[in-house]
């Protein structure tokens, strides 16, 4: 039976919850230091040049606030998505703070973008809209000339609906309105309580109006200080491909592009995908070649240092932890091997005469190694 013996063995000192102990003690890790072809998150991330390259266009857009837009191309399995994770962690670590946006997206199978662009909503949230509303009323203070504070506004009916939730009397329920607007934006019907409420009669209801109300909710958010800019992490664009319409995949790369051109200031958008996927693309848009000139591109693990190299940094990542977590708890480490730098040059040698590319995929090597990490583990648990 699957699982039969499960729970057998919960007081034992082999429990789940044991077994981090009996590591560290062991080989000074908790687990395995190496992830799996299927962990695809969770993981540390070693700098590479690309990174330098990203850091530079994210220095820039920090100092300009003039939109970007990088490529980050390889094929499966080099690392697009784990450094995609880690520039996700450290922007939201750094530049959060500070009125950034950071939102990680990945495309449905089905190419549809209008998902996309609701997901800006939804990041930005009501809390954003309230605070820039609030920002707008004290600036109404200033200057009674209402017209003239939203001059950069284009959708009349954005407009009309700014107006209105600055329109809301010391006691009445802004929050309320608030809500009505968001619900708008994201592109909910349009009813009788919206009409009254916010003087809006259409829905948005097709990417260029929501794109259209995208760029003047972004830029209404910089004049008020509320917003300094939003970073797009789209992931896996190569999905598009799974339409068996090429009309469909060219809709969406359109939107994508008129969305890039929306926001001429405030956007950095990264964007991860297999390199033939973009060389598919730009033949498909030619419009679109330009956009997405800005590459980046991941290569694989080329040679035996390398190799070596990503064996280090994924233990010495793994016994950091580990001392972290046994810094109060009185534990030891110890000092056996779990895995050979040798063992760790065999797997590289053989997966390198398989290989059906240049060099070894990150994925599959990080995987071996799991796979051999785990043997040690699995040998040293059943002896105890």
């Amino acid at each position: 039976m699957p699982l039969e013996n499960l729970f057998t063995n919960e007081e034992t000192t082999n429990a789940p919850e044991e077994q981090p102990k009996l590591l560290y003690k062991k080989f000074g890790v908790l687990s395995n230091p190496f992830p799996s072809a299927g962990q695809t998150s969770g993981h540390p991330h070693m700098s590479t040049q690309a990174d330098k390259q990203v850091d530079d266009a994210v220095k820039t857009f920090y100092s300009d606030r003039k939109s970007h837009v990088i490529s980050i191309t390889a094929s499966q399995g080099i690392g697009k998505t784990n450094l995609l994770n880690a520039y996700e962690n450290a922007l939201r670590e750094k530049l959060s703070p500070q009125g950034f946006f950071v939102i990680r997206y990945v495309p449905d199978p089905e190419p549809f973008f209008d998902p996309l662009i609701r997901s800006i909503f939804e990041n930005l949230g009501e809390d954003y809209l309230r605070r820039s509303i609030n920002a707008l009323a004290k600036k109404k203070q200033e200057t009674d000339d209402i017209d003239k504070l939203l001059d950069f506004i284009r959708m009349s009916e954005i407009k009309t609906m700014l107006k209105a939730l600055l329109e809301v009397k010391p006691g009445q329920k802004l929050n309320e309105r608030i809500s009505l607007a968001y619900q708008w934006l994201l592109g909910l019907p349009v009813r009788k309580i919206h009409q009254t409420e916010l003087g809006v009669n259409f829905r948005l209801d097709t990417v260029e109006a929501k794109t259209r109300a995208l760029r003047d909710i972004v830029f209404f958010g910089s004049e008020m200080k509320t917003l300094e800019g939003i970073f797009i992490l789209l992931d896996e664009l190569e999905k598009q491909d799974f339409s068996l319409s090429k009309t469909i995949v060219l809709r969406y790369l359109s939107a994508l592009r008129a969305l890039i051109d929306a926001l001429p200031k405030y956007l950095f958008l990264m964007v991860a995908l297999t390199t033939d996927a973009l060389d598919r693309y730009r033949e498909m848009l030619p419009a679109i070649r330009g956009r997405l000139a800005n590459e980046v591109q991941l290569s694989s693990i080329r040679n035996e240092d390398e190799a070596v190299k990503l064996f280090r940094f994924y233990l010495e990542q793994a016994k950091m932890e580990a001392r972290n977590f046994a810094q109060d708890k009185q534990l030891q480490a110890g000092s056996d091997v779990l895995l050979h730098e040798d063992s760790a040059r065999l797997l590289f040698h053989q997966l390198l005469k398989g290989s059906n590319i240049q060099g070894v995929r990150q994925r599959d090597y990080l995987n071996a190694l799991y796979d051999k990490a785990n043997e040690s583990i699995t040998k040293y648990l059943e002896k105890l």
